[in-house]
């Protein structure tokens, strides 16, 4: 069974891998800061980094 905690930063992590903006995401889950959410769960996953990684190769594309 999951702890509220673990459920908490899997619901932020979805939702940032989803592509939810980063302050909604602080909000939600009721960060003073952004800088706090960043920090707690903005590290890099696998999907994170294959769509900027995507973002950046369509942005060099239209160039």
């Amino acid at each position: 069974m999951l702890s509220p905690h673990a459920l908490r930063h899997s619901h932020a992590v979805h939702l940032l891998e989803a592509g939810a903006n980063l302050k909604y995401v602080s909000e939600r889950i009721g960060h003073a800061s952004v800088k706090v959410t960043a920090d707690t769960y903005l590290h890099i996953t696998e999907k994170i980094e294959d769509d900027a990684l995507e973002l950046y190769e369509s942005y060099t594309h239209n160039l």
